[in-house]
């Protein structure tokens, strides 16, 4: 009490300047006091809406997997192994002539620039679409892109006749040659070396370039037909030729199955590397093939691609 009258009259003793100041002093501490009380009822701060920011991650993501799915769709377009359903979803066709249709519309389309590249080539070289099957003899367009867009290849009058187009005819036959006076020789292709395939067949020196590094990736030819494998070899000069041809299998190069490394076997024309896959699979889980009917068995490979390897593979005694 003492020290309370004390106080109060210390106060009074004060100046009224210092006096004022005091007691402003403690209005401010009051109205602070108050306020430090009243604050936290009223809540001024809004609770962030992340749901837009998530949702545009989710887009960002969706985007992302979608562009990993298109990069790997064109891989494996690039390596013409798309299956149907892989290839349904990748192109977008529409009716048109492979033999006229311009980059801008093969790529809006689905197909890829090497793939436009490669037509282009075929057709410069003196190529022809006379069927819709020819469309599929191009080796970068895969057995499922074919079927995708055969329904919607429309051909030319002339061509599905069977009628060269001039401009190119002269580039592919000989100037100034009738058929009839053309010399063609009977000639062994499976031994022939590119002295022979000119002078007796008259295969231009391009295409037998082309022959004769397709048959050593062979191994040799089984059959005349396997000269349409050949990129860009004119079906109607096979069909001038083809009397003139024989094949001696007995010059084939065969391959050990049993023995045969995986990249040594995925060199070869007709073994992809699922195909090629299935077969190395087939041989480590059991001792190797006894014969061509026992790597049928145990490795479920089509019937078409069966009658194309069954002439390169000899069954050697399995490691």
């Amino acid at each position: 009490m003492e020290y309370l009258k004390s106080l109060i009259k210390s106060f009074f003793t004060l100046n009224k300047n210092e006096q004022k100041g005091i007691v402003i002093m403690f209005v401010l501490i009051f109205l602070l006091s108050i306020l430090n009380f009243l604050i936290p009822e009223f809540n001024f701060q809004k609770e962030t809406d992340f749901s837009e920011f998530k949702s545009q991650i989710r887009e960002f993501r969706n985007k992302r997997d979608v562009y990993k799915d298109s990069l790997n769709l064109r891989h494996k377009q690039e390596k013409g192994k798309l299956s149907f359903e892989e290839a349904n979803k990748l192109l977008k066709p529409f009716e048109f002539n492979p033999s006229t249709l311009d980059e801008f519309s093969y790529l809006k389309m689905g197909f890829s620039q090497k793939q436009y590249r490669t037509i282009k080539k075929y057709l410069d070289k003196g190529g022809r679409f006379y069927e819709k099957e020819d469309f599929k003899k191009i080796y970068c367009i895969s057995d499922a892109e074919y079927e995708v867009v055969k329904p919607y290849i429309i051909l030319e009058k002339y061509e599905v006749d069977n009628k060269p187009i001039k401009s190119k005819k002269k580039k592919d036959e000989p100037k100034n040659e009738s058929p009839a006076l053309v010399k063609y020789v009977l000639t062994e292709i499976n031994s022939a070396d590119s002295i022979l395939l000119a002078n007796n067949l008259k295969i231009k020196p391009y295409l037998i370039k082309r022959l004769i590094k397709y048959r050593s990736l062979l191994g040799g030819f089984y059959d005349s037909g396997q000269l349409l494998e050949v990129y860009g070899f004119p079906e109607y000069y096979f069909n001038t030729i083809k009397n003139y041809i024989e094949v001696d299998t007995t010059f084939i190069s065969q391959i050990d199955i049993n023995s045969v490394e995986f990249k040594t076997l995925l060199k070869h024309p007709y073994f992809d590397y699922q195909t090629t896959k299935l077969i190395f699979t087939a041989r480590n889980e059991d001792v190797g093939f006894e014969n061509f009917k026992d790597l049928l068995n145990k490795t479920d490979i089509s019937d078409s691609l069966a009658v194309k390897m069954k002439h390169y593979l000899y069954f050697g005694r399995p490691k």
